[in-house]
């Protein structure tokens, strides 16, 4: 029996111990039943080949997941086990078998909630294009055209490429570093990736044939996920996670994403003079030197916080708008307008008319030919800006594609609608474009219809376009009414 007392004493320790962690968390919102269901020991894995946020290396976790998880063992009390794995796909099969319990960062997606639960988003990361360097810049997915688009199997970008842009030609690789390696090779046009992992295999693989060749508007929303079964954990972690400062945070991301500057200094000589000097300077003036050299330091490493904060900020601030907006016209985006139309779904059933107009610049390639793309280009610009001063505070004007553009109008019948059509439409054709381009343009409108879907309405205004340009342009078309299939 004395044999097993030391054991019990240290279960007794780390059940005192959890206990503390959950308290000092907030635990007090979870009841003591629900609790003692927690487990004391997670089996996790990771992506094995996902640098800066996760990969494996001689068999340990690196990156920044594996710094959350180490912060998270220390807040809850809970002991996390790693699972190593060879590939994601590999991961997403062990979560899928219950191999593992976690994985501590991924997104979430509608095939990965049948069988993982998921935390709030605790890092964000922008998604790009990459291509070689002699291709256009491409801006988004919208100019892909015939392009093969290279995508790691198991990663969340197959669903939303599936749904939103099912024509792009995929080539299935295996990790970032191996569609790198397609582009490179020829085996594919582009490849879509998380910047920060892709700026970091860049520079370890010295692919500096490589650039940025355009914005993707989805971006990594990385959270935690725990398979289910296991959904008392969730808000254990959660609450760990809020208590982390942002300082801690921008820390953790500065860790794994330090740029190595090499040059030819001699720091040796250097470092031999300074120390000298150094020397000399602290056996003089130490008793003084102490206070003002550490206070100094200090006030220096809060300047430096506070810069990364400003600049981590701002760019965070320029990828929203970019995600968001066309970049040549400064409109709103086909991303954007679907998220509209998303949110548009999900709010309660109203009684407001709610109208599309649908606008196309008449005979634009002639322009194109007889100008050049520059002009077309500023054509592009001025009419973006002379429709955002006709329409009414609450429309949305978005560049649908080309010299197509599209203005939700929310609260509008088509009667109004056609209305503002007309004034935009008498507006455009009394002044001259980028300073001597006449312009005309077409118009469609349709207004939404009881129980019609969203896309139903566009397509109905889209067709309404083509019969205004088959009537002779310059002119306004109406949608003919929606017609509710009979069940």
């Amino acid at each position: 029996m004395r044999d097993k007392s030391p054991n019990r004493t240290c279960c007794a320790i780390k059940t005192i111990r959890r206990c503390c962690c959950l308290l000092w968390l907030g635990g007090s919102f979870l009841s003591l039943s629900a609790w003692a269901t927690l487990p004391q020991q997670i089996t996790y894995c990771v992506d094995p080949d996902w640098l800066p946020y996760e990969a494996i290396a001689d068999g340990s976790h690196v990156g920044i997941s594996a710094d959350y998880i180490r912060y998270l063992q220390r807040a809850t009390g809970i002991e996390f086990v790693l699972l190593p794995t060879e590939s994601w796909n590999q991961t997403l099969t062990a979560l899928q078998q219950g191999d593992c319990q976690l994985t501590p960062m991924l997104n979430r997606s509608s095939e990965r909630e049948q069988y993982l639960v998921f935390s709030d988003v605790y890092f964000r990361s922008p998604n790009v294009l990459v291509s070689l360097r002699e291709q256009p810049f491409l801006q988004s997915l919208d100019n892909i055209g015939e392009r093969s688009l290279a995508v790691p199997e198991g990663y969340r970008l197959l669903e939303y490429l599936a749904m939103h842009y099912p024509e792009i030609p995929i080539v299935l690789v295996q990790s970032e570093a191996d569609g790198l390696t397609a582009v490179a090779s020829g085996r594919a046009d582009l490849f879509i990736g998380s910047l920060y992992s892709i700026n970091a295999l860049i520079q370890q693989q010295a692919l500096y044939q490589m650039k940025i060749a355009g914005w993707v508007g989805l971006e990594d929303e990385l959270r935690l996920g725990v398979i289910t079964g296991l959904e008392p954990l969730i808000p254990v972690l959660e609450q760990a996670l809020a208590e982390l400062s942002d300082t801690e945070r921008i820390q953790i991301y500065r860790n794994w994403t330090q740029i190595e500057v090499i040059d030819h200094t001699n720091y040796r000589l250097i470092w031999q003079v300074s120390a000298a000097a150094l020397g000399i300077i602290l056996l003089l003036l130490l008793w003084n030197y102490r206070s003002s050299y550490f206070n100094r330091k200090l006030q220096e490493k809060n300047q430096q916080l506070k810069q990364t904060q400003a600049r981590l900020q701002r760019a965070v601030n320029k990828l929203q708008f970019l995600s968001s907006h066309d970049p040549l016209t400064k409109t709103y985006n086909r991303n954007h307008f679907d998220q509209s139309m998303q949110k548009q779904r999900r709010q309660p059933h109203s009684d407001d008319a709610f109208s599309l107009i649908v606008l196309d610049i008449d005979y634009f390639k002639q322009i194109n030919d007889q100008y050049g793309h520059l002009v077309g280009d500023q054509v592009l610009q001025e009419l973006a800006y002379e429709l955002m001063q006709q329409v009414r505070d609450g429309d949305q004007v978005t560049r649908w594609g080309g010299e197509e553009f599209v203005i939700l109008c929310q609260k509008t019948s088509l009667p109004e609608a056609k209305v503002l059509a007309e004034r935009i439409r008498q507006s455009i054709s009394q002044q001259l474009f980028a300073g001597s381009v006449q312009l005309s343009c077409s118009f469609g409108l349709a207004e939404q219809g009881a129980k019609e879907p969203l896309m139903a309405c566009f397509e109905r205004a889209d067709k309404a376009l083509y019969q205004a340009k088959a009537e002779g342009r310059d002119r306004i078309c109406l949608a003919k009414p929606f017609v509710a299939a009979v069940s």
